[in-house]
C-alpha cells in the first residue's frame, strides 16, 4: 500500500515537467509582457533541439526551465524556495521510479543550457 502511495505522488512531482504545465504557465505569464512567454518558449526550443542529438529526459529538462522562469516571473523569495523544494522533488521522483539516470542528468544538463541561451536571447531582443 505505501509503495503505491509513493508511486503515485512520484507521479504528480513528475507532472510538473511536463507539457501541458508548461502550456499552462506559458498562458499565465502571458497576460504580463512579451518576454516572459518568449523565455518559455525559446528555452524549450532549444532544449527540444538539443534533445534530439542528445539522450536527455523531457521533464528534468523542461522542469528546470519552468523552475528558472517561473522564479524570475515572480521574484520572490518564499516562491524560489518552493519552486527549488519541487524541482527537487521532481528530479529525486525520476530516480525513485527508475528512469536511467545519465538521461536524468543530461535533461537538467540540457534545462541549464536552454535555460540560460533562452535568457540571453530573450534579454537581448526584447528587453
Amino acid at each position: 500500500m505505501q509503495k503505491r502511495w509513493l508511486k503515485e505522488l512520484a507521479r504528480d512531482f513528475v507532472a510538473f515537467g511536463s507539457i501541458p504545465f508548461l502550456v499552462l504557465t506559458i498562458a499565465r505569464v502571458s497576460v504580463i509582457k512579451v518576454y516572459y512567454p518568449m523565455q518559455f518558449i525559446i528555452s524549450t526550443t532549444i532544449f527540444l533541439i538539443l534533445r534530439a542529438f542528445f539522450k536527455a529526459n523531457l521533464r528534468g529538462g523542461i522542469g528546470f526551465i519552468l523552475l528558472v522562469f517561473i522564479s524570475l516571473f515572480y521574484n520572490h523569495w518564499l516562491f524560489n524556495i518552493f519552486a527549488i523544494i519541487v524541482y527537487s522533488g521532481l528530479v529525486a521522483s525520476l530516480f525513485y521510479l527508475k528512469e536511467p539516470k545519465k538521461e536524468i542528468l543530461m535533461g537538467v544538463l540540457l534545462g541549464v543550457i536552454s535555460s540560460a541561451a533562452g535568457y540571453l536571447i530573450v534579454k537581448a531582443l526584447f528587453m
